[in-house]
């Protein structure tokens, strides 16, 4: 009886897939393209098969992002009406009550509105020099953003699009597209508090490695169960089986 070969080893896995990015990088012109590849190759570079880290032992950061500012414990902003106001408070109170990790799929028709309308109200009454990360205002302007882009994002999961289909994609994509701007209006750059959004949206967009990358940089200032389920469902999203089930079952103890 004829044996079959043995199945290729993870390191050799590995090594085959190396060579193929620096092929593939050495026929890429656009700068967007070469950063793509990469970042895939750094990440398997820098994998070792079988000592996959589940999180840093010193991991520390959490302590150091910003809380969402409550706008009722904050002095009403100069100009800004009192009615105004209480109107803000109001529609915050209720979108913190609805759109809660327990609660979040199950709320998202009644989130999306909530938080726009509260984004509206926000950016309409706040002085420009307040809608900054600079102020508290401005970050629960920020956070508020945050909120919608999030739940927005989250119409496209599978068990939500069932309970929820998507009527029309390039409406819901510009929604999408210009929520997420108005976040980064307000951020200017990529921050800690946010990053599962940018992480999201990367990966959206086909740029997984990228995705990864700053995952993997941002590991610190991110839940250890969501930092560890989001390295798994990317390394599957990027086809990369071997990496991909060692990830998996690092997961193990979180999947519930």
């Amino acid at each position: 009886m004829w044996s079959q070969p043995p199945p290729e080893s993870a390191e050799a896995w590995r090594h085959n897939r190396l060579s193929a990015l620096t092929q593939r990088l050495a026929g890429e012109t656009t700068a967007s393209g070469r950063a793509e590849i990469l970042a895939r190759r750094n990440w398997l570079t820098d994998w070792k098969p079988g000592q996959m880290q589940s999180v840093r032992a010193e991991q520390s950061k959490r302590d150091q992002l910003q809380e969402e500012p409550r706008l009722r414990k904050l002095p009403r902003p100069a100009g800004f009406a009192a009615n105004d106001w209480l109107q803000a408070i109001e529609l915050q109170t209720r979108l913190l009550a609805i759109d809660t990790r327990e609660l979040r799929k199950e709320n998202l028709q009644r989130t999306i509105p909530l938080a726009n309308e509260l984004d509206g109200l926000l950016s309409r009454k706040l002085s420009p020099e307040l809608q900054t990360l600079e102020t508290e205002a401005g970050w629960s302007l920020a956070f508020t953003r945050y909120r919608l882009t999030r739940a927005l994002a989250y119409r496209e999961l599978p068990d939500v699009i069932d309970r929820w289909p998507i009527q029309h994609q390039q409406r819901y994509e510009s929604q999408l597209q210009a929520a997420y701007q108005r976040l980064i209006e307000i951020t200017k750059k990529q921050r800690h508090e946010f990053i599962l959004i940018d992480d999201r949206m990367l990966r959206r967009a086909g740029d997984r490695g990228r995705a990864l990358e700053l995952l993997e940089a941002n590991r610190d200032y991110i839940d250890a169960k969501w930092y560890i389920k989001k390295r798994r469902d990317l390394l599957k999203e990027l086809g990369w089986d071997a990496p991909h089930q060692e990830a998996a079952r690092l997961y193990e103890p979180y999947d519930d």
